[in-house]
C-alpha cells in the first residue's frame, strides 16, 4: 500500500493557521507547485454507495493530469472516514498536513433526489503562495449524472477544461477512395474462408446473405457450451471433421457460450507497421453484444518454454511423455517447432476493438480509426483481428469487416500511453514502482 509520508511540523502549522483564514479565492490552477492531491470519501445522503463511487471518480480524473499525485483511495479511508461538507476545515487541514502530505483536499456530501443528484464540495488549496478554499455545489439529472459532476468538480479545482478522451465520432470516416485496398483479404467473405479461419458450422457459418450483401458470416451464441467447447478442441486437435460437425443443442442460460466464452472468428496475420495508424470498418446486425477486436501480438522468450496443444498433438505426445524427456531434447523440440509453426509462439502485447451496438434486426455500419491516440506501439509485430459475438444469446450477422491504413497519416506517430497511471500494469509491478520515495513536501523526520 502506498503510504504519504506527513508534511514538516512547519508546513503543517501553517497550514492550520492560514488556511483557517483563507477567503475564497483563486482556483488551484493559478498555483505552479506540485499538488499532493487527497480526495476524502464524500458523505453520503443517498444509498452510501454513491459518495464513495464520485470519490473514486474524482480520483481517475485527476491522476490523469501530470500536475497532480493523487494518494489512492485505501491510504486516504485507512486515515480518514467520510467527510462531509460541513466537517470541520481545522481537522481536514490536520488530516492533510500530519497524516497524509497532502497540500490540497477534496471533501462534501452528495445527496440524490429522484434522478437529481447534488454534490456539495469543499476544496482546501495549499499550492499557492497563499492558502485559498471554495465551496461550491454541483448538480445534474441526466443519465450519467455522476460522471457530469465529477468533471465539473475537477474543471473547477484546475481552473480549465477536463481531459477528453477520443470518442467513436470524433473523426469523420474516409471515403472508400481515399481508404483504398483493404490490408485483410476477403473482408466481405465472397471468397468464402479465404483470409479467415474456417467456419466451425456449429457456432460460424459463411451463408448467402439478403439482396445486394453476397456471403455473410454468420455466428451463433446460443449454444451449449461443454458439448462445442469440446468440439472446438477436437478441431485444434485434427480430431474433428468440418463437413461433419456435431449436433450441439440450443442454450439462452447464463450457462451458455454466449454468457462465458462468447464465440471468436478470427482472420489471417497481418504484418504491423509500428508508428501507423489504422481504420478498421465493419457492417453488423446482432442484438448488442459484439465487438471486432484488433489483437497486437509479438514473438517472445516466454512462448518458447514448452509445446503448444496443437504442436503435442501433430507429434502424438501427452505432455507428461514431454515433461519426462531430458531438458536438452524438449529444448530441440520446441526450437524446431518454433521454425516449422511460428505464429504459435507469438503473445497478445495490444488491444482495441470496435464497439457494435445493437442493431435491433438492421444492418449498421461502423468505422473507427486506432490507435485512439498516437501510433502503434513499437513492440506490435502481427495484427489479427478477430470478430466476437457473446450476450445475449442468438444470432450475429456481419459483412465487410475491413482494415486499412489511415490515409491521412503522412507520418510516423510516436506511441502515446495511457494517462492513467499504472494502466495495464500488474500488482507486483505498481507495489516496486510505488516503493520509491517520492519528490514534493519534505518528510517529517519525526515520522
Amino acid at each position: 500500500m502506498r503510504f504519504f509520508a506527513g508534511m514538516v511540523a512547519a508546513i503543517g502549522a501553517a497550514c492550520l493557521t492560514a488556511g483557517a483564514r483563507a477567503q475564497d479565492t483563486a482556483p488551484a490552477s493559478q498555483a505552479a507547485a506540485k499538488a499532493y492531491v487527497v480526495v476524502f470519501d464524500f458523505a453520503d445522503g443517498a444509498d452510501g454507495k454513491l459518495g464513495p463511487a464520485l470519490s473514486d471518480s474524482l480520483r481517475l480524473k485527476l491522476r490523469r493530469n501530470e500536475r497532480y499525485e493523487v494518494i489512492d483511495r485505501l491510504t486516504t479511508q485507512e486515515f480518514a472516514r467520510p467527510l462531509g461538507a460541513d466537517a470541520d476545515r481545522a481537522d481536514a487541514l490536520k488530516l492533510m498536513a500530519e497524516k497524509l502530505g497532502a497540500n490540497l483536499g477534496l471533501y462534501g456530501t452528495v445527496r440524490k433526489d429522484g434522478a437529481k443528484i447534488t454534490a456539495d464540495v469543499v476544496c482546501l488549496d495549499l499550492t499557492g503562495p497563499q492558502p485559498a478554499q471554495w465551496r461550491k455545489t454541483f448538480s445534474d439529472d441526466t443519465e450519467r449524472a455522476r460522471g457530469v459532476i465529477a468533471t465539473a468538480i475537477v474543471e473547477a479545482v484546475t481552473g480549465g477544461p477536463d481531459w477528453k478522451p477520443p470518442e467513436y465520432g470524433d473523426e469523420t470516416e474516409p471515403t472508400a477512395k481515399e481508404l483504398g485496398k483493404p490490408l485483410n483479404a476477403n473482408g466481405g467473405f465472397d471468397a468464402g474462408a479465404a483470409g479467415w479461419e474456417a467456419p466451425d458450422n456449429v457456432g460460424t457459418f459463411l451463408v448467402p446473405g439478403p439482396p445486394g450483401r453476397g456471403t455473410i458470416l454468420r455466428v451463433r451464441t446460443d449454444l451449449e457450451r461443454d458439448p462445442w467447447l469440446e468440439y472446438r478442441k477436437a478441431l485444434r486437435m485434427g480430431k474433428a471433421d468440418l463437413s461433419r460437425p456435431p449436433q450441439v443443442g440450443r442454450d439462452t442460460s447464463y450457462d451458455s457460450v454466449a454468457a462465458l466464452e462468447g464465440v471468436h472468428f478470427a482472420g489471417e496475420w497481418i504484418r504491423a507497421t509500428p508508428g501507423r495508424r489504422y481504420w478498421l470498418t465493419a457492417d453488423h446486425n446482432g442484438q448488442g453484444g459484439a465487438k471486432v477486436f484488433v489483437k497486437g501480438f509479438k514473438r517472445t522468450e516466454h512462448a518458447m518454454d514448452g509445446l503448444p496443444e496443437s504442436s503435442l498433438a501433430a507429434m502424438g505426445m501427452t505432455p507428461e511423455q514431454f515433461a519426462n524427456l531430458p531438458p536438452e531434447k524438449r529444448k530441440e523440440l520446441v526450437e524446431a517447432d518454433a521454425k516449422k509453426n511460428p505464429m504459435r509462439y507469438v503473445r497478445e502485447c495490444y488491444r482495441w476493438y470496435l464497439n457494435c451496438k445493437d442493431a435491433k434486426g438492421e444492418w449498421k455500419h461502423l468505422a473507427a480509426p486506432f490507435p485512439p491516440r498516437g501510433g502503434l506501439p513499437a513492440d506490435v509485430e502481427w495484427l489479427q483481428i478477430q470478430i466476437y459475438s457473446y450476450w445475449p444469446p442468438g444470432e450475429y450477422l456481419w459483412d465487410n469487416v475491413h482494415l486499412y491504413a489511415d490515409p491521412r497519416q503522412k507520418a510516423p506517430l510516436a506511441e502515446e500511453k495511457a494517462r492513467t497511471p499504472h494502466f495495464g500494469k500488474t500488482s507486483d509491478v505498481v507495489e516496486r514502482e510505488t516503493a520509491q520515495p517520492r519528490t514534493g513536501p519534505a518528510s517529517n523526520p519525526a515520522d
